[in-house]
C-alpha cells in the first residue's frame, strides 16, 4: 500500500510525504513514491500516528455501562490504536490472572489493550511483581489515592525494580471526603459542597518527594489546577522525574459548567476555574504537561440522570476527543496542531515506554485527519455521557489504519 500526497506528522513537524507500507510495516518515507501497490490518495489529509490513550476505563463486569467491545470500536473511531486500562474493573485488576485477562481482549489486528494493575487491595499492597511478570505496564489506585505513605513508597520501589509506570490520581482523599467540586464562587453559587484545590497539590508533593528517594517512573494523571502545576514545577526543580497528562475536558471546561447541574460534565477531579483552565492550556503548549489522556469513563443513562449528588463521576468521549480539542484549541489558535497531535500520539507512547510514530520499521498505525470539514459531533453507540455531542467541529478522523489495513472510514 502507498499513501500518496499526504501531510505527514513526522518528528513533530508536518511534512509533505508519501508512505509505502509492506506487511503492516512502514518501509519507505519519501516524496513521489511510485509502485504497483494499492494507492490511497491522501491529498488535503493529515497523516498522524494513531493515538494512544494513557488512561481509559473498560467496564468489565459492568457491561451495562458500556460493553468493552463497543469502547474499543469508539476508540478506533476516535483515531486510537491503543488504550491503557485502569484497574477499577469487576473484579479489579489486582492479580496476574486479571492482567492476563485484560491483555487477551482483542480489537482489530494491531489494536492494543494494555493493563494497569492496582497498588492496593483492601488497603494492602498487591502482588505487583506477579502483575509485572504477567505483562502489566503500570500500577495505579486510580480514583482512590493511596493514602498510606509507607505502602505508596513500597509500590514505588516495586515499580522501579520492574520498570512500571506509576499512574497517580493525586488527590488527598482526607481533604476530598464527600465534596463534589473545588471550593470557590461556583461552589458557593450552586450550593455544591467544595473542597480545597490544595488536595491535588498536597498529594502531588507527597508522592513526588517520596519518589525523590526511589526514582520510579511517576506519572501524575489528569492535572486540574494551577497549584498542581506549580507543585510539579517545584518537584522537577528538586530533580524528581515526573510526567503528566491532562484530559480534554479539563482543557475545554471550567467550573462554570456546573452552574446548570449537568451531570454529563461531572468529573473527578472536578474542573478548576478559568485561570486553572488557561494555565493547563499554556502548560500543554509549553511542554510542561506531557500528554492528553481521555479518562474515558462510560456510565448508563439512568446513572447519569440522577440528582447531581448521586450521579457518578465520568465523561465518555474517546470517540470525539480529537474533534472537540481541535475545535476548542487549534481552531482558536490556543495551541498548534502539532502540539495536539504529539500529545495524543507519540508523547503518551513514550511515557508508556513504547516505540511509536511514523518511522521506517515501525508498524503502520495511522489516524487520517481532514480539516475544513464542518460537522456536528454525532452520538455513537454505547454510553451517552459525552458533553461534546451536538457541538460543531471543523476537523474529523477520516480513516484509521492499523497494521497497514484500513479498519475505519468516516465518509459522512
Amino acid at each position: 500500500m502507498i499513501l500518496k500526497n499526504g501531510t505527514v506528522f513526522l518528528e513533530d513537524k508536518l511534512q509533505k510525504l508519501d508512505i509505502r507500507i509492506e506487511n503492516g510495516t512502514i518501509v519507505e518515507l519519501s516524496t513521489n513514491i511510485v509502485g504497483e501497490e494499492d494507492v490511497i490518495d491522501c491529498s488535503e489529509t493529515i497523516i498522524s500516528p494513531a493515538f494512544v490513550d494513557l488512561h481509559a476505563h473498560l467496564r468489565i463486569g459492568q457491561e451495562y455501562k458500556e460493553d468493552p467491545e463497543i469502547t474499543i470500536k469508539k476508540a478506533i473511531r476516535g483515531g486510537y490504536c491503543a488504550i491503557n486500562v485502569m484497574p477499577n474493573t469487576l473484579p479489579p485488576v489486582n492479580s496476574a490472572p486479571m492482567v492476563e485477562y485484560l491483555r487477551r481482549i482483542k480489537g482489530p489486528e494491531g489494536f492494543l489493550v494494555m493493563a494497569t494493575g492496582a497498588i492496593t487491595n483492601n488497603g494492602l499492597l498487591t502482588e505487583i511483581e506477579n502483575m509485572a511478570e504477567a505483562g502489566a505496564v503500570a500500577i495505579s489506585d486510580d480514583g482512590n489515592w493511596t493514602e498510606n505513605s509507607f505502602i505508596f513508597y513500597q509500590a514505588l520501589k516495586y515499580a522501579k525494580r520492574h520498570n512500571l509506570l506509576v499512574i497517580d490520581h493525586a488527590q488527598d482523599t482526607v481533604l476530598f471526603k464527600s465534596a463534589r467540586i473545588y471550593e470557590g464562587q461556583v461552589s458557593f453559587q450552586t450550593g455544591l459542597k467544595g473542597f480545597p484545590k490544595a488536595a491535588e497539590a498536597h498529594a502531588i508533593y507527597r508522592d513526588g518527594t517520596l519518589n525523590l528517594a526511589v526514582g520510579a517512573r511517576l506519572h501524575i494523571t489528569h492535572l486540574s489546577t494551577v497549584m498542581g502545576l506549580d507543585t510539579i514545577s517545584f518537584l522537577r526543580h528538586l530533580g524528581s522525574h515526573v510526567t503528566t497528562d491532562v484530559t480534554p475536558h479539563h482543557l475545554l471546561f471550567d467550573d462554570s459548567a456546573y452552574l446548570d447541574y449537568d451531570t454529563k460534565v461531572k468529573a473527578n477531579p472536578p474542573f478548576g476555574d478559568d485561570r486553572d483552565r488557561k494555565a493547563l492550556i499554556h502548560a500543554l503548549r509549553s511542554g510542561e504537561i506531557t500528554a492528553i489522556a481521555t479518562d474515558h469513563a462510560p456510565h448508563s443513562e439512568p446513572e447519569k440522570d440522577q440528582e447531581w449528588e448521586d450521579a457518578p463521576y465520568g465523561i465518555a468521549s474517546i470517540d470525539s476527543a480529537f474533534e472537540a480539542l481541535y475545535e476548542g484549541l487549534v481552531k482558536t489558535n490556543l495551541i498548534p496542531l502539532e502540539v495536539l497531535l504529539s500529545a495524543l500520539s507519540t508523547k503518551p507512547a513514550q511515557i508508556l515506554g513504547s516505540e511509536h510514530g511514523i518511522k521506517v520499521g515501525n508498524r503502520a498505525h495511522f489516524a487520517l485527519i481532514k480539516e475544513n470539514e464542518p460537522h456536528v459531533i454525532a452520538s455513537s453507540m454505547g454510553a451517552k455521557n459525552n458533553p461534546y455531542v451536538g457541538k460543531e467541529s471543523s476537523a474529523k478522523i477520516a480513516a484509521v489504519i492499523l497494521n497497514g489495513t484500513v479498519v475505519h472510514r468516516n465518509d459522512q
